[in-house]
């Protein structure tokens, strides 16, 4: 014990006596108008060679603090697109300001630059402001043009991760309707991170973190954007969406409004088969469209007391009065190739939904303690009718119909709370922080008439408090960001309001996670692992089963287990090249199958459940040059798995799957004018595998009016009607089911008048988006 205590104590003198030979350096650096220039890069050089000794990058609000050793006597400052700037070193150098670069291409005045992506930290960060991306539209569209995330269709996804965890200046999305309401030049930057550390729930695979323009002027400001949209089957729908805002010394008060009209044909073809003593084969043509309306209102207010202290709340009513779904379905039905049933089903689907969710936050600094505490609230009610007619003729028995009534109450709630406190510790960030969340969700259906599958009256209860520990520090030219994250749950299942322990469960989880980064020079390295895991849907928990058609049932699994993994990334950027790539280990995944019900083999009932551990790796090189007005972008990955599953004869799950995005803009003085193509080709994705490849091409047109307060852009998606999907889904060793749709064209028009926008600065993050996602 004495040698432990002197070997700690001559540690702490030796940090003390590096602290008192190396002074801090601190600073800020800003453009010419006065606002902070993030992720500039602020070098140590020794003289007289001008060597470089240390360097660091400037955080969000511009400023910077790093302890050079004493031979850095120069300081130089940079950023792309800003002229460098060299000033002496000093403990603190004020503010530093940079003046753009400007330059004629031929005769060609480049209105915007090529957005560039580099590494910081643990994530690769792509600028926005200034460059191409700003004309793109919505928030979707630029994120559809960021290396590694695909977007499109309300859906994002981050290659080889999945769907991400959303933040808009450090606030969390709360819905995926915000994708449209925030536009392309109000975006300054982009980040995403590709293995999540400690402060992010361990259900969570990625991350992108979205930051705004800085707000200038007060007053009254609008933001109005109508859009109409024409699809190949001749449906015209649109929407419009008004953003106002006042500002006036630090309050802060935004109104968000939406209403849209929107139909979704959605015509498909399956192919179901069984392989048992006979070979049973279901052949199934599906023509169904679906109308809807919603509406959408969001209020916030917030105060900034001074520079330090932040406070406010917000209320959001999301709300869909009117669905309607009307379609039909031919099937036949042989068994070894005899035709042993036809049948056809007419079926209407009506839906409804409302949902209230409200958030109070604070943000403050202490000294050296940021401490961001936030609490949330929400109710949401859905009901589901849907009345199915089939009329259906049995070879050699005659014909027979059915009519059968469905109806689904569900009914969710749920309350977090997350206090997070950041503080400096021996030259680092240390952050300690802590959520607690309870939600509960009462499920009621019911089917007519009686007798084809049973009433489902249940409820769930879930309590879940987590606790983390972060600390990062810069070495030198090495970053480290090292994590702990414990999280417990605690699940309560009740049948009828009778409590089941069987089916009722806990976990007690720990998830390291650590991340190294390096910069020499132009190229800059990442090095991460993180655990994971993936937590069931609520619905995928029931222990119920619903009724789709005479052939097709839905069930859940309460015996469900969380899928577990263990990720590993790596990433490496030169000037306009990058590089990544990411290793899996995935422990009980989630999959969907399917199997006989009861004694028919003609009747499948499908449901999740855990599957076989198994390693997936995926890469991806990105390039980005420029050749005068033209910005092209590529981007090549590549996905292979090793997923084991028992399949009925050739297993092409093994296979890998590539994707190329193709990207190309033309800046001119006339309009903007962007092509981006993407090839999916054939490939396995879990128990997926994509039988034909996919290619999709898509054109927009961008002209700006009034000093950029009118704006008028043209899309065209899948201009070549290619984007055909087909592909096969193995349920084990004696089914597998095929799935194909057609390509649609959509034609789109937005016309958008804004003045005086600037960003909100309501700074709450949000609690509980873990269980608001399983909902």
């Amino acid at each position: 014990m004495n040698t432990f205590i002197r070997l700690v104590a001559l540690c702490c003198l030796a940090f003390a006596s590096g602290h008192a030979v190396a002074q801090e350096v601190t600073g800020m650096v800003v453009d010419d108008d006065g606002q902070p220039l993030t992720y500039a890069n602020v070098v140590a050089l020794a003289l007289p060679d001008s060597s470089f000794v240390s360097g660091v990058m400037t955080d969000d609000d511009g400023t910077f603090a790093f302890v050079p050793s004493q031979n850095g006597s120069l300081l130089r400052v940079s950023s792309v697109g800003y002229k460098t700037v060299y000033v002496e070193r000093k403990d603190d150098i004020g503010t530093v300001v940079l003046a753009p670069e400007s330059r004629m291409l031929g005769e060609v005045v480049v209105k915007s630059g090529l957005p560039t992506t580099r590494l910081k930290g643990e994530g690769m960060v792509t600028g926005v402001s200034g460059t191409v991306l700003e004309h793109a539209g919505t928030l979707e569209r630029v994120l559809d043009k960021i290396p590694n995330v695909s977007a499109g269709k309300g859906e994002i996804v981050v290659f080889g991760r999945g769907k991400p965890e959303i933040y808009i200046n450090g606030r969390k999305m709360r819905d995926d309707s915000e994708l449209d309401r925030l536009a392309s030049d109000n975006v300054k930057e982009v980040e995403v991170i590709m293995n999540p550390g400690a402060r992010y729930d361990a259900s969570v695979t990625s991350v992108i973190r979205i930051t705004t323009k800085k707000a200038v002027g007060e007053g009254f400001g609008l933001d109005n954007r109508l859009y109409g949209e024409l699809n190949d089957y001749g449906y015209l729908v649109g929407g419009d969406r008004l953003n106002m805002s006042y500002r006036r010394g630090g309050l802060d008060i935004d109104l968000s409004l939406r209403a849209a009209k929107k139909v979704t044909p959605d015509p498909k073809e399956n192919e179901l088969a069984t392989y048992l003593e006979d070979t049973w084969n279901q052949d199934l043509v599906i023509d169904q469209v679906g109308k809807r309306e919603d509406y959408y209102a969001r209020l916030a207010a917030s105060y900034m007391f001074d520079g330090n202290h932040s406070a406010g709340v917000s209320v959001r009513v999301n709300c869909l009065p009117w669905y309607r779904g009307t379609g039909y379905m031919n099937s036949t039905l042989t068994r070894n190739g005899v035709s042993v049933e036809t049948l056809r089903s007419d079926y209407i689907y009506s839906r409804n939904e409302t949902g209230v969710q409200g958030n109070a936050y604070y943000v403050g600094k202490i000294g050296g303690f940021t401490i961001d505490f936030n609490t949330d609230w929400m109710w949401g009610a859905e009901d589901v009718d849907m009345n199915t007619v089939e009329d259906y003729v049995e070879t050699g028995h005659g014909s027979g119909h059915n009519d059968v009534d469905t109806r689904t109450e569900n009914r969710n709630m749920l309350v977090a709370s997350k206090l997070v406190s950041t503080a400096p510790l021996f030259g680092g960030t240390v952050s300690l922080g802590g959520e607690y969340s309870y939600s509960e969700r009462k499920t009621l259906y019911s089917v007519l008439p009686k007798g084809i599958i049973g009433d489902d009256k249940s409820r769930i209860e879930e309590g879940m408090a987590t606790v983390f520990l972060e600390y990062s520090r810069q070495f030198g030219r090495l970053g480290v960001q090292a994590g702990l994250r414990y999280e417990n749950v605690d699940f309560d299942y009740y049948d009828d309001g009778a409590y089941v322990a069987g089916q009722s469960k806990a976990y007690g989880n720990f998830f390291p996670s650590l991340a190294l980064s390096a910069m020499f020079g132009r190229t800059a390295f990442q090095l991460g692992y993180s655990a994971g895991i993936h937590r069931p849907a609520y619905n995928q928990l029931r222990s119920s089963i619903h009724y789709d058609n005479r052939y097709i049932y839905e069930g859940g699994n309460p015996f469900l287990k969380p899928s577990r993994s263990h990720d590993v990334n790596f990433a490496v950027s030169y000037k306009w090249l990058m590089f990544s790539a990411v290793y899996s280990h995935v422990i009980d995944p989630i999959i969907q199958t399917c199997e006989t019900y009861g004694d028919d083999p003609a009747v499948a009932l499908f449901k999740q459940v855990n599957g076989r551990a198994y390693d997936k790796v995926s890469a991806s090189v990105s390039l980005r040059p420029v050749f005068g007005p033209w910005h092209p972008s590529v981007m090549l990955g590549v996905r292979k798995q090793w997923f084991g599953i028992d399949v009925y004869g050739h297993n092409p799950l093994c296979n890998p799957i590539a994707n190329l995005r193709f990207g190309n803009t033309l800046d001119t003085r006339l309009c903007q004018i962007s092509l981006d193509m993407e090839c999916l080709t054939t490939g396995a994705d879990e128990n997926n595998y994509m039988r034909k490849p996919s290619f999709t091409a898509d054109l927009s047109l961008y002209k700006a009016f009034l000093d950029g307060r009118l704006s008028v852009q043209l899309y065209v998606d899948d201009i070549f009607k290619t984007s055909r999907k087909d592909c096969v889904c193995y349920y084990g060793a004696v089914r597998k089911a095929r799935y194909t749709s057609p390509a649609q064209r959509e034609i789109n028009l937005t016309v958008r008048y804004k003045f005086n926008v600037a960003r909100s600065k309501y700074k709450g993050t949000g609690a509980g988006q873990g269980q608001k996602d399983r909902f």
